[in-house]
């Protein structure tokens, strides 16, 4: 089964404005692309057997990301926000035959390899939908088959509306709880959970 593993970035200047109360501009661009780069690393070298690819509407992060291996999807309309820029790639995957999308954001703390096993074992050839929770009710990755099969509503409570969305339509839908997965690095109070010290970032 052909899969296609999405990692949706935006431009790194613009990332975890929630974490401007206790970053400055500088060390949130820096832990944007740490997380980045941590987990193409993972992915690169957990699975070379499947597409990588980024969408994102920047410069940087598509040079990092094509030094890593992966494939870059650039957007064209600048600010179109999370679900415009996964709609585009499903309908990128789609149209180039991929059967399965898995869609993780770029900055979940720890990826962890049997979670990810886990994960992946829950594709079935039928559309199906399976979605993995955030610790506070959003969803922190997305495998659809195929790709495009649902909307995506990315955001506060997304991992409810994303499994509505599926059981109206009928589809084989699965909800995955992940310890690691559930997390990511969003607000000032992750930062503490994740052991990041703003003190020890460079300014």
């Amino acid at each position: 089964m052909k899969l296609s593993i999405v990692i949706p970035m935006k431009s790194p200047e613009r990332s975890k404005s929630r974490l401007a109360k206790v970053l400055s501009r500088n060390q949130r661009k820096k832990l944007t692309l740490g997380l980045f780069e941590k987990n193409l690393n993972f992915f690169r070298q957990r699975y070379p057997q499947y597409n990588l690819l980024v969408v994102t509407e920047s410069k940087r992060i598509q040079e990092i990301a094509e030094s890593h291996g992966a494939e870059v999807l650039l957007e064209e309309q600048k600010l179109a926000g999370l679900n415009a820029a996964v709609t585009l790639a499903a309908e990128y995957n789609e149209r180039r035959g991929v059967e399965t999308q898995l869609v993780i954001p770029g900055d979940i703390k720890t990826l962890d390899f049997d979670e990810i096993e886990c994960l992946l074992s829950h594709r079935v050839v039928a559309p199906s939908v399976v979605v993995c929770p955030s610790y506070d009710g959003g969803t922190n990755a997305m495998m659809t088959t195929p790709p495009n099969i649902v909307p995506f509503s990315f955001g506060p409570d997304s991992c409810q509306i994303h499994l509505l969305s599926a059981f109206d339509e009928g589809l084989h839908t699965t909800r995955l709880f992940l310890e690691n997965l559930s997390f990511d690095v969003d607000r000032p109070e992750d930062l503490d959970r994740a052991e990041i010290w703003p003190e020890k970032m460079s300014a």
